[in-house]
């Protein structure tokens, strides 16, 4: 089945970032044609390569056009960046010098044109009828129901499909994953192995079929696999495949690094599918385990990543590693109770009174004897203490309750028993959610600490602080605009900014010696960033021109 008439009617605006240094020159692009008449939306605009790089990663337009010779980052560099963030985008480069050597790095670095100044509107409406071309056949081959039909029989090759699944479910043996690791495109000699799983967010399915109105059900995880497939192998070794609604990648990984690209590539999954779908998937990853046969470990703390979306958003991924404090050992509990302990570990008490009460259904429905019953709380016991450790609560009266409790000497009935679990199962949570708290501000706080003793350092920057602090980049940047309610990059420049006010107050040293004290190696963009923070050059602040503090 072709693309339907109404979505082939459909008009696709595609958005774009224009960057140049000369602001008559920039503003005469915006203004030299009716973008909107072509398919086109300007959503910003800038003056230099850095900038443009802010407004890339917060907007990412489908089209950046950016001359080359520019203060501080020129477009070449800048063009370089962007493609490596988003390698769907189009570059336009456009340069006052006819020289080869520009256009060579130009096509290098995959500049869909190259052209020179001025720019013509006739000359600039032929360039961009033809990105629109390429961007509607990449649009309309992702949305093409019948290519996702062709992909859906030809990407799932069935004895895979059962190898990759016997793995993850722990059907499978060390003699049976030998001779089935090619099948399953499982490298042996890999440093390490993990699940990632892609689920789209209940409630999406709606707007979905809004997009598709004659979009077959089954369609809705193919889409996300093929999205999967296509942008995930950029990022690590993987091995898709479908679970239930979701979709899931057993990952190679060759290095501790390799964790964080995975999570870079899970996000970009995430992004395409809400730029191009408009729907919203949210991403989990389990630990990192040495054997391929723990696989299935890693696939249920990928689901339990996945619940994390409650306290940390929908729309990204989530990496266990970075949200619980070190690696649980697998609980010696029943499904109920597994249930009943990620309920304790997200901190939703309403769920936790539902688990224990469903617990406790299932129990009277058993008429368990006392033995019975005292080996299932012996195990409950385990379990919490197990959780209190993890978090390093393994002091104080709650681990002492629990520790010193004995079911013999508390537990005279049902009753006793659905009271007791009910108590502590609150109890345990809520020590953890304020040890996770504590935890979380630690981080933020290391961080800022962190930075006021190398703001002088020209490279800091998010990769280098969540390095030094153990957490991923990803998970790192989402928790300090958390806590702190602005960016890195913004908290970063404000102490930068507030060290350059003190230094001009308090010395009489030149502004490009402040500007290096302080992070930045050009003077001149020292200046601009000061100017676009106070209003006022450092020259003219120090003589007096503004009240900057």
């Amino acid at each position: 089945m072709a693309v339907t008439e109404r979505e082939k009617g459909r008009k696709m605006q595609y958005t774009v970032l224009v960057v140049d240094d000369e602001e008559e020159i920039r503003e005469g692009i915006i203004r030299k044609i009716d973008w909107e008449q072509h398919g086109f939306k300007i959503i910003g605009s800038a003056g230099n390569g850095n900038d443009a790089l802010e407004i890339a990663e917060s907007l990412q337009p489908d089209v950046v056009m950016t001359d080359i010779m520019m203060p501080f980052m020129d477009g070449l560099e800048l063009g370089e960046r962007i493609v490596r963030m988003n390698p769907d985008v189009k570059l336009l480069v456009f340069s006052g010098a006819d020289e080869f050597d520009y256009a060579k790095r130009a096509l290098r670095i995959r500049a869909v044109e190259y052209i020179l100044k001025p720019i013509g509107a006739e000359e600039l409406i032929a360039t961009l009828v033809k990105i629109k071309r390429d961007l509607d056949e990449a649009y309309d081959s992702r949305r093409n129901l019948a290519t996702l039909r062709e992909h859906y029989i030809d990407s799932i090759p069935v004895i895979r499909e059962q190898t990759i699944a016997a793995l993850v479910e722990g059907r499978m043996d060390k003699e049976q994953l030998e001779k089935k690791s090619g099948i399953a495109q499982i490298d042996l000699d890999a440093w390490g192995y993990t699940v990632g799983l892609l689920e789209i967010e209940p409630g999406q399915r709606t707007a979905t079929k809004k997009l598709f109105p004659n979009h077959d059900e089954a369609l809705i995880p193919v889409t996300l696999k093929q999205i999967a497939d296509e942008a995930l192998p950029a990022y690590a070794k993987v091995s898709t495949f479908y679970y239930g609604d979701m979709v899931g990648a057993v990952v190679c990984l060759y290095r501790e690094e390799d964790i964080f690209r995975l999570i870079e590539g899970m996000n970009r999954v995430c992004q395409i599918m809400q730029k191009v779908y408009r729907v919203k998937v949210t991403g989990g990853i389990g630990m990192v385990c040495g054997n391929a046969l723990e696989l299935r470990t890693a696939r249920k703390e990928a689901q339990t990543a996945l619940s994390y979306r409650v306290a940390f958003g929908s729309g990204q991924t989530v990496y266990l590693g970075d949200v619980e404090p070190q690696k649980i050992s697998a609980l010696q509990f029943s499904e109920s109770g597994e249930e009943l302990l990620d309920a304790i570990r997200l901190g939703d008490e309403d769920a936790v009174r539902a688990q224990v009460k469903g617990v406790f259904g299932r129990l009277q429905s058993q008429t368990p004897n006392n033995s019975q019953l005292e080996v299932y709380f012996i195990e409950i016991k385990i379990a919490f203490m197990r959780l209190l450790q993890a978090y390093g609560l393994v002091s104080g009266r709650l681990w002492e309750a629990i520790e010193g409790f004995h079911v013999v000497d508390s537990i005279h009935s049902l009753e006793d028993a659905e009271r007791w679990l009910a108590e502590k199962s609150l109890a345990v949570s809520r020590a953890i959610r304020e040890a996770r708290s504590h935890s979380l501000s630690m981080i933020t706080a290391r961080a800022r600490e962190y930075m006021l003793e190398n703001y002088g350092d020209e490279t800091l920057s998010v990769e280098k602080a969540s390095n030094i602090l153990h957490v991923s980049p990803n998970y790192f940047s989402t928790l300090f605009k958390k806590e702190i309610q602005v960016s890195f990059v913004a908290y970063l420049t404000e102490v930068r900014m507030k060290k350059a006010v003190e230094f001009l107050n308090t010395t009489d040293e030149k502004s490009y010696i402040i500007a290096a004290r302080v992070g930045y190696s050009d003077p001149n963009y020292f200046s601009h960033v000061f100017k676009k923070h106070f209003g006022v050059s450092p020259q003219r602040y120090r003589k007096g021109g503004s009240t900057a503090s």
